[in-house]
């Protein structure tokens, strides 16, 4: 899966998914506005430290398995199947909501200028550097994307069953 994120200007970013991997289900999403308002794009976050954690069914795993993370990614109108999107939804859902929540607290550790502090009972020391140098890492891209311009960014492919 590909996740592309949009810089619409030096607080604001659309984010949109292309899910073109075999393992992939689902349509395509069109670009959404972000949430935040900062300079680092709250959801380049989660993408991180869920790539490096190897968080399973968080946010971009629950994309990648097909999932709308409760809403918040919806394919377009004509590629919906409500019954069979909706069932599909929940089950992933259920099924990653400690994963989705231990990403959300991660996240909320990361300030505004990317700084990750440090709680050892959510990220060991390796977990916190690992972590922390990716961010660093997507938003040195991030810093050099220009505005109506695309980082794109690939989702690990991992065969999830639900």
């Amino acid at each position: 899966m590909h996740v592309i994120f949009r810089k619409v200007d030096e607080k604001r970013y659309l984010i949109g998914l292309r899910r073109d991997d075999p393992h992939d289900t689902g349509p395509d999403v069109p670009p959404r506005i972000g949430p935040g308002g900062g300079p680092v794009p709250h959801d380049l976050v989660h993408f991180a430290i869920e790539e490096v954690l190897g968080i399973r069914l968080g946010i971009f795993g629950q994309l990648a398995a097909g999932g709308d993370c409760d809403g918040f990614f919806f394919p377009a109108p004509e590629d919906r199947k409500k019954l069979a999107d909706a069932r599909r939804n929940k089950r992933i859902s259920e099924a990653g909501r400690s994963d989705a929540v231990r990403s959300e607290l991660i996240a909320a550790l990361v300030g505004h200028d990317g700084t990750v502090r440090h709680k050892p009972e959510l990220l060991s020391d390796d977990e916190h550097r690992r972590v922390s140098s990716r961010i660093a890492d997507l938003i040195g891209h991030w810093e050099q994307t220009g505005h109506g311009e695309d980082l794109v960014l690939h989702w690990p492919s991992r065969k999830v069953r639900l």
